[in-house]
């Protein structure tokens, strides 16, 4: 195999935002009008940064999230799609399988005619607490928020 080890998602995995904004609030994320929409709820005035190509990116004057505050998210019920799916990824199953052996109690979701797993931030420490992840679920939120996402790989 390519690779030793990846951190896959296992079946009942745990998580739970621990609102710490120690790892998610440096992915400076593009996001979406939808997302713009929701921030503005809390938050009317609020101005993202858009890039010469005319993206809308989340990042503040010292290169973190702007709505980072005292290291704790002020936003967390209004926060982008992105940030919300921290710090889980998917991918495609048959391209992981390529590079690594998958443990044997691997999350795999099925979509369409496509097998998934998930890759996660291993660092995040609200891994292992709260409840478990309802995989299916989020692999239906990555897939409608697939043109604002960046692959970690």
């Amino acid at each position: 195999m390519l690779v030793e080890k990846i951190p896959v998602a296992r079946r009942g995995m745990l998580f739970k935002c621990m609102l710490c904004g120690q790892l998610c609030c440096s992915l400076n994320p593009e996001i979406s009008e939808e997302d713009l929409e929701r921030i503005k709820r809390a938050y009317p005035s609020f101005k993202p940064y858009v890039s010469p190509e005319g993206k809308m990116i989340l990042i503040g004057d010292n290169g973190y999230c702007p709505f980072l505050k005292n290291g704790v998210c002020i936003i967390h019920e209004y926060k982008p799609i992105i940030c919300q799916l921290y710090p889980f990824y998917p991918v495609e199953k048959r391209i992981l399988n390529s590079i690594m052996e998958l443990p044997e109690d691997a999350e795999v979701v099925k979509h369409g005619s496509e097998e998934y797993v998930f890759l996660f931030d291993e660092e995040c420490p609200g891994v292992g607490s709260g409840d478990p992840v309802d995989f299916k679920n989020l692999l239906r939120r990555f897939i409608e928020a697939k043109p604002y996402l960046k692959s970690p790989l």
